[in-house]
């Protein structure tokens, strides 16, 4: 049996009058094979989870790019024929992004539409190397393309095929990627050059002249790692910032004094995978290990730790793809099984009527 429940109907209560929804029951369900030592799944929507299972071949094990139907309780393995490797990084339920490696060690940023045979290569040639996709949003995939002549990633951006390639890249940093994009914008990383610089939080709005530094003051590290828009048209982006204190989940609404630090309550920091604008996954650092979450809005006491609608035993979770569709949530990620292994999840739950006023927009 492919999909295995690990606690049927677990109840998580996310419940505060008058500020957050309320969520029915959560689901856990283990999307690991029988017979598969590890697994994660990085992306979700309300048909596919994208990802990967390892999958032993000659000598060693290999990942395989996998997209889930959950609800039909099968997956499709994408690796075709030539190609030794990948996963699937990125879905929005029609297509998927990842990576494929050949036999030659040659690495392509690939785009699927659900079957092995669909593959496109995304790399862009003559320049550049394409080594990964992360995300796709309606017309738009987003990665990273190397640049042959320094070996640098420099963020980019398709539309669906290689010679429809943008460099995103800003001709005065050191190097970039692009992790998210919400069908309009594009957000990632830039490694700044000046002095005491680092990884700078970006987006872009389909140029390299368009970047916008979304770094907070004050941070000495961030990355927007997902990209949404809200019911009411608001483009969110979130990630990660960094500070002396330590490495929080991050949101923004398209500048850097939009900043806000959601770590929960209690929490010593963590961070933020996926959003669709309204809610958001990702994990926090309580005791020393990752647990994976799901916030609403901006508010850090919305979150919901979904490790423990998994059970005793699990532990080391992680959030990294949620979408919304007709009123129920889908979220991706993976966690340690009491077995020890790592192991995709898949966490649902319907979303009931919203008591009082949503969390600020």
């Amino acid at each position: 049996m492919l999909l295995r429940s690990v606690v049927p109907g677990a109840a998580v209560a996310n419940l505060v009058l008058g500020t957050f929804p309320a969520f029915a029951q959560w689901r856990g369900e283990s999307l690991n094979p029988e017979g598969i030592t590890e697994s994660q799944a990085y992306a979700a929507s309300e048909r596919r989870q994208g990802g990967y299972i390892l999958v032993f071949g000659e000598f060693i094990y290999y990942a395989h790019p996998v997209v889930w139907n959950a609800r039909r309780n099968d997956f499709v393995d994408l690796l075709p024929e030539g190609w030794n490797s990948g996963k699937v990084y990125g879905t929005d339920g029609v297509f998927q992004v990842g990576y494929l490696s050949s036999t030659l060690n040659s690495t392509h940023a690939i785009l699927w539409t659900g079957q092995p045979k669909t593959y496109i290569s995304l790399n862009p040639g003559p320049d550049y190397s394409a080594p990964a996709a992360y995300a796709s949003n309606g017309d738009q995939q987003v990665g990273y393309a190397s640049f042959l002549a320094t070996g640098l990633p420099h963020a980019a951006l398709w539309f669906g095929t290689p010679e429809s390639f943008v460099d995103l890249h800003p001709t005065w940093a050191r190097h970039s990627t692009a992790y998210a994009t919400d069908g309009t914008y594009q957000g990632g990383s830039v490694d700044t050059t000046e002095e005491g610089g680092g990884l700078h939080a970006a987006l872009w709005n389909g140029s390299a002249e368009s970047f916008v530094d979304m770094n907070p003051e004050g941070c000495l590290e961030s990355a927007i790692l997902g990209m949404g828009v809200a019911k009411d048209g608001t483009h969110v982006q979130v990630g990660r910032a960094r500070f002396f204190s330590g490495e929080f989940p991050a949101l923004w609404r398209g500048s850097p004094e939009s900043y806000v630090n959601l770590t929960p309550p209690g929490a010593r920091g963590g961070r933020l995978q996926a959003t669709t604008g309204d809610l958001h996954c990702g994990y926090a650092n309580f005791t020393g290990n990752a647990e994976a979450g799901v916030w609403f809005g901006d508010d850090p006491a919305s979150y919901v730790n979904l490790e423990t609608v998994l059970g005793p035993g699990w532990s080391r979770s992680n959030a990294k793809g949620i979408s919304v569709h007709k009123g129920r949530v889908y979220v991706t990620g993976a966690a340690r099984s009491p077995e020890g292994r790592a192991e995709a999840v898949l966490w649902t739950a319907r979303l009931r009527k919203v008591i009082g006023p949503a969390g600020r927009p």
